[in-house]
């Protein structure tokens, strides 16, 4: 909960330098001009348009800061906005700018991304003890599936 904006700042900024590094390196770059390719963004922009409008209407219906999110978008997938930050906007960039690095680097952001998420779990455990930790045991923490 504590990561939403700094995910996306590092997201912006990693495709940002990995866009510079190909220009600089002149790496090359794939060129999609297929009605497919415009389909296939236009769906993976609205999907995260939908996580992100859906995990935002929840924050602003929490009357409670006593009490963590889990219902709505959150009791399918426990970091909605990571999520968004971590793939889909790295594929849409992926495809927009038609880079193979930007693509690949997704693995390694999610590796970062999760050793973040660990510790902000941890903390979360320790602030609402046994209810965080059977959330955690019943909902995944970006895929909607086990």
């Amino acid at each position: 909960m504590m990561f939403c904006l700094p995910a996306l700042l590092i997201t912006a900024t990693t495709v940002y330098l990995i866009s510079k590094m190909e220009v600089l390196l002149n790496i090359r770059r794939y060129d999609l001009e297929s009605p497919w390719f415009e389909v296939l963004f236009f769906l993976v922009l609205v999907e995260a348009v939908a996580i992100c409008l859906l995990s935002i209407n929840e924050r602003l219906k929490k009357n409670n800061k006593k009490t963590f999110l889990s219902r709505g978008v959150y009791s399918f997938i426990r970091r909605p906005i990571n999520t968004t930050a971590i793939f889909h906007f790295n594929i849409l960039f992926s495809m927009w700018k038609g880079s193979y690095v930007l693509f690949f680097s997704i693995p390694f952001q999610y590796l970062v991304w999760c050793m973040f998420i660990s510790k902000e779990e941890q903390r979360l455990a320790g602030i609402y003890g046994q209810e965080y930790l059977d959330y955690m045991s019943s909902v995944s923490r970006f895929f909607p599936w086990r």
